[in-house]
């Protein structure tokens, strides 16, 4: 029996131009926001593109902390010749 399989997987990325440190409190937030701009361009379909978002906690700054994002989806394929026994001996 040939098989094919396929998998596909969304990776993403977040980052603050200049700074070292993503704050712990802002990664819900910034995993909630990537769901949702990678589902609105795969709507229009889009493999891979840029994220953005400006996060404002009780903490931050008054314009807010302002995150940069790229995502991607990998597809990985793969085919397969399987023997099927007839059960006969």
């Amino acid at each position: 029996m040939h098989q094919i399989e396929r998998s596909k997987m969304i990776t993403y990325r977040w980052w603050r131009d200049g700074e070292n440190v993503i704050k712990p409190e802002h990664v819900p937030a910034l995993e909630e926001r990537a769901d949702e701009q990678i589902a609105e361009m795969m709507a229009k379909g889009c493999t891979s593109g840029e994220l953005s978002d400006t996060i404002h906690m009780t903490d931050d700054p008054e314009d807010g902390v302002e995150y940069k994002g790229w995502w991607e989806i990998t597809t990985t394929a793969k085919e397969t010749e399987r023997k099927i026994s007839s059960g006969k001996r």
